[in-house]
């Protein structure tokens, strides 16, 4: 039976449905600045491919592509599994909500490995900036050295809301583990979903404009 009756309605709300949109709109509101912070970002990438193309390129090509595909089909899969556990939350159905938001953690865990490898594979070929290591070939190219502390900036605030993401999940799914958790606070898990699918959808601008429209 949907949950959509009996929910506890705070007393600064006239209705469940006026409480549920208000938290949305404050996630909203949230994640409106978020992309504003990711949107100089990639504004700034693209600047520099348009105006030093060669460079760019050069530098582009040192990213690990089959590592960044992979990782779009992966947040690609673990929105589904958010998108089924939200679905189930309206239907009632706690158990399996809990086992779907799990497995949306653990998806993105996998990721996070991939990236981890990724980076270690940058940090061997002195490819990482910031670091005492760092004999990269064509650090002498303003251009290029911008991309690369463009694409390790973008990805690492990237992996952190991920790391964020993971966590909430988790926490989310241990108290959603509860007896009669839906019927209090049913609308936290389209909030936690709101949040994992701007994730994934920043991975979406991320692929294209580091790993594919560079090379």
């Amino acid at each position: 039976m949907p949950v959509n009756v009996g929910i506890k309605v705070e007393e600064q709300f006239e209705s469940a449905d006026q409480q549920r949109e208000t938290a949305k709109l404050g996630m909203w509101a949230f994640l409106a600045t978020e992309l504003l912070l990711f949107s100089g970002l990639f504004l700034t990438a693209l600047v520099t491919r348009v105006l030093h193309p060669d460079s760019v390129t050069a530098a582009a090509l040192h990213l690990k592509f089959w590592i960044g595909a992979t990782n779009t089909a992966i947040l690609i899969c673990s929105s589904l599994t958010m998108s089924v556990a939200i679905e189930l939350s309206r239907m009632g159905r706690q158990r399996w909500m809990v086992r779907f938001m799990v497995l949306t953690a653990m998806i993105g865990i996998i990721f996070m490995m991939l990236k981890g490898y990724e980076y270690l594979e940058d940090y061997r070929e002195h490819v990482m900036p910031f670091l005492p290591n760092y004999r990269y070939e064509l650090a002498g190219d303003p251009a290029s050295r911008l991309f690369i502390d463009l694409y390790f900036i973008t990805t690492g605030l990237h992996a952190l809301h991920l790391t964020v993401g993971i966590c909430l999940m988790l926490v989310m799914a241990a108290l959603a583990s509860r007896e009669g958790f839906l019927e209090n606070h049913f609308n936290r898990i389209e909030i936690v979903g709101l949040y994992w699918h701007f994730i994934d959808l920043i991975w979406m601008i991320v692929f294209p404009t580091l790993y594919l429209l560079n090379r």
